[in-house]
């Protein structure tokens, strides 16, 4: 009787759980949704990397012994809460979300902040992707950092979109971090504005198509205080493609926005040293594509390419940074619900100024769980 009472009590909780999830939130109701994945991964370089589950081409060494090696994490699992409180016809919705990844090189993981924000109407403050990304573009990889000339990036910001409409309109004001070579006594100052981002995207049938426009301050000081400005542009879609495949890609230019570029963040070429009392803006130019293919409802792979060039600079050594490339292919399965393996093959170059270059291969595996409650 005990047992058929607990079975009895247990599928009733189910039903008004479900019942609650379908419904629409009535007014002042919140609703909280808890999620996140569990995963390890598996990695193999042929080549040290600093021991880190972020493929750089940029971080490949030039002229060095190759020393292989092997390293296993789970510090990419991640857990987030989002909040939704019904305030008359409007829905306010807050996430927080964090992972362990704060030092790609701590076995361990350390925790930090992914995204942090509120939204309500055409108004979202806190911290999450920049407006220079679009989520949907990033490919599905194994790989934590993605194509070398991709944008990927989260901030703090102010947004301001256009609200309950097909296509979006945006523009945020960001906060501004430069990533600068300095030299001759010349010395970083806080900046006076933010970042300021423009971006369009087109919605349709067909998948999305997105183009984003930055201009930003760089400030330093040498014999007086200075500054220069860096501007640039993106251009970045997802296309569907039969059924369930998708074709992504996207393109980037920019001078003195290399903090903004996935695979030059640690370069410091936002601007260059040049002898005087004055920094010079580097331009750079990027571009990425992934296309996704289903082999069946559970099973898919990406195979995803980049390529990242910094303009030819007078004050760029011999054995400074010039360009790089990035290739994957992958294979995921969708074992049971909620739980996917998955396996990639990455392979990446550096080349210098001087011309010489170096190359890395990289294999891996994960293992995520997936899960998401309502309460």
């Amino acid at each position: 009787m005990k047992t058929s009472k607990f079975y009895f009590t247990l599928i009733s909780f189910q039903f008004i759980t479900c019942t609650l999830s379908a419904q629409t939130l009535t007014e002042d109701a919140t609703q909280f949704s808890l999620y996140g994945f569990g995963r390890t991964t598996l990695v193999w370089d042929d080549q040290e990397l600093g021991r880190s589950d972020l493929f750089v081409p940029a971080n490949i060494k030039v002229d060095a012994t190759k020393n292989p090696n092997f390293f296993m994490g789970a510090k990419q699992s991640r857990i987030g809460l989002d909040i939704k409180h019904k305030l008359g016809e409007e829905i306010l919705l807050i996430k927080i979300e964090g992972d362990f990844h704060n030092d790609a090189t701590d076995a361990t993981g350390l925790f930090r902040m992914r995204h942090a924000y509120a939204n309500y109407k055409f108004v979202m403050v806190g911290m999450t992707w920049s407006n220079f990304f679009d989520e949907e573009v990033n490919p599905t990889t194994v790989d934590f950092e993605g194509p070398n000339s991709s944008t990927l990036s989260r901030t703090p910001q102010v947004r301001f979109s256009t609200y309950k409409s097909k296509n979006v309109l945006s523009v945020s004001l960001e906060n501004p971090t430069e990533s600068i070579t300095l030299g001759g006594g010349i010395k970083t100052l806080s900046e006076r504005f933010p970042d300021v981002i423009g971006a369009y995207r087109i919605n349709g049938s067909f998948g999305f198509i997105k183009a984003a426009a930055l201009f930003r301050e760089i400030r330093y000081e040498s014999d007086e205080a200075r500054s220069l400005y860096g501007y640039g542009a993106t251009v970045m879609s997802s296309i569907k493609v039969g059924a369930k495949d998708k074709i992504k890609f996207q393109g980037v230019m920019g001078t003195g926005v290399s903090r903004y570029i996935q695979g030059a963040s640690g370069l410091n070429y936002d601007a260059i040293y040049n002898g005087t009392n004055e920094l010079e803006a580097l331009q750079m130019a990027g571009l990425n594509f992934t296309y996704q293919h289903y082999w069946k409802d559970h099973v898919y792979s990406s195979l995803t390419g980049g390529l990242l060039n910094v303009e030819e600079n007078d004050n760029l050594t011999a054995s400074d940074y010039q360009s790089s490339y990035y290739g994957s292919i992958n294979l995921f399965w969708d074992a049971v619900k909620n739980l996917t393996f998955g396996v990639e093959a990455l392979v990446g170059e550096r080349i210098n100024v001087d011309d010489s270059s170096g190359t890395a291969f990289r294999f891996q595996m994960n293992a995520t769980y997936k899960f998401n409650k309502l309460f």
